[in-house]
């Protein structure tokens, strides 16, 4: 099955966070789009994927997250390769705009 990142929305992120979102992507499976994977990058490591998820607080008022989404894991390998190559391009071409 072919894997395509259709959309990628980078995320303008604040020093002091030390887990940001850094974009929101959307992927293509064959006919099928789900949105808003999330680039994500703690302070000094190197980003990687949240698949899309739902919260939801527990009976103690704790919030918790559920993925939305499960992928097997050779799957869930390209569809990070896939999403991480996209925000490094777009990344890049941003960055360009801002040195002009």
């Amino acid at each position: 099955m072919e894997i395509k990142v259709v959309d990628i929305r980078l995320v303008n992120s604040f020093a002091n966070n030390v887990k940001s979102t850094q974009a929101f992507v959307d992927v293509q499976f064959g006919d099928i789009i789900i949105r808003d994977f999330r680039v994500m990058k703690e302070n000094g490591k190197r980003p990687y994927v949240k698949v899309p998820f739902s919260t939801h607080k527990d009976q103690t008022g704790q919030l918790k997250f559920r993925p939305t989404i499960i992928l097997p894991d050779e799957v869930r390998g390209e569809v990070d390769l896939a999403i991480l190559n996209a925000y490094q391009r777009e990344k890049e071409k941003d960055d360009g705009k801002e040195k002009r």
